[in-house]
């Protein structure tokens, strides 16, 4: 393409599709991003310092915890995944921390542990694993409200600041529910 003046003009950029309708598009950073193709197999760990998008298979560890992770639709990850923000669209088997946030999108399958602030689960995603979400970012933190049996044992207070004995019944001898 050229411009009046006989230079060449740059071509223009595809814009992306926009999202649909009901979904939340994927947060972006802008400066672009690496991409593993759908016929890239890695064993072994995986780091960077930029967004990735995986299309293809990877088995060890994903680590771009400042930067965003998406595993496409044609993506399988065998791997503990860490990001500030990981997007999935095809099937993880591990777990997946995120700082931000963790969006399963319709199409994924996970089998693992999910620890994020933030954590979305499209209608239709497959999920099989626990979630852990902190607001505050610390792992490692206990659950606030979460009793263990020591605590329960001991006598430890109910959220709602009443007492309960080693039978784990109130002080006023009402049996608790669970």
């Amino acid at each position: 393409m050229f411009k009046k003046d006989g230079s060449e003009a740059s071509p223009t950029q595809p814009r992306p599709a926009p999202p649909a309708a009901g979904r939340a598009p994927a947060p972006r950073r802008s400066g672009g991003g690496a991409t593993i193709g759908p016929s890239i197999k890695i064993k072994g760990d995986v780091s960077g310092d930029e967004d990735l998008l995986i299309q293809g298979r990877i088995e060890g560890k994903v680590k771009l915890a400042k930067h965003n992770v998406t595993i496409g639709s044609d993506g399988h990850v065998k791997a503990d995944v860490h990001g500030r923000t990981v997007v999935v669209e095809g099937q993880v088997e591990g777990d997946l921390h995120a700082k931000e946030q963790i969006i399963l999108r319709h199409t994924a399958r996970v089998e693992g542990s999910i620890a994020a602030p933030r954590v979305t689960l499209e209608d239709g995603a497959v999920f099989r694993g626990g979630i852990e979400m902190d607001a505050g970012g610390k792992e490692g933190k206990p659950v606030v409200g979460k009793k263990t049996d020591a605590d329960r044992e001991a006598g430890a207070k109910r959220d709602d600041g009443s007492e309960t004995g080693a039978a784990g019944e109130k002080e006023s001898g009402k049996s608790l529910q669970a």
